[in-house]
């Protein structure tokens, strides 16, 4: 064997174990692609997935903010209807102070003719009364003079403008 034909041969032998490296990594590249497809398959369903639920989040979450916007705008109409409501209180209890107020003062008047009628009641009363005695007074003074004009008739002595009674 010539020289030639020993570093075919060698040239050869390398040539056959740099191919079968070659092809042992070709091959175990060929795992970690399919590896790789495999785990990139799984992200796009994982993604696809991540997807539909972030859609539906999504219009989750624009049904909750329009039912937020409505509840924001119903607790807005009935704190205005509250308001509304209070001014109208208000009103209604500045009216009920006044009746309060007048009433009071109603009732102070009425104390004030009560305790008037009272004391004209009293003075009426005693003025009554004084009446009374000169009523009492001229009778009983009626009564004598009568008695005395009959005990003169029944003595004689009929003297009708007699002035000593």
């Amino acid at each position: 064997m010539d020289l030639i034909s020993i570093s075919a041969l060698i040239a050869a032998v390398a040539f056959v174990i740099l191919v079968v490296f070659i092809s042992r990594t070709l091959f175990r590249l060929e795992r970690v692609f399919r590896g790789v497809e495999s785990t990139i398959a799984e992200t796009q369903k994982d993604l696809h997935n991540v997807c539909v639920e972030a859609v539906q989040l999504v219009h989750t979450s624009n049904h909750l903010a329009n039912e937020a916007k409505i509840f924001v705008n119903n607790s807005n109409e009935l704190t205005k209807d509250m308001r509304e409501r209070a001014k109208s209180l208000d009103v209604l209890a500045k009216s009920v102070e006044e009746v309060g107020v007048t009433i009071s003062e109603m009732n102070e008047k009425v104390r004030d003719t009560a305790n008037n009628v009272s004391n004209t009641v009293k003075v009426s009363t005693e003025k009554m009364s004084q009446l009374a005695n000169w009523g009492n007074t001229a009778m009983d003074l009626w009564e004598k003079y009568k008695t005395k004009r009959e005990g003169k008739k029944r003595n004689g002595k009929s003297n009708i403008n007699d002035s000593t009674v």
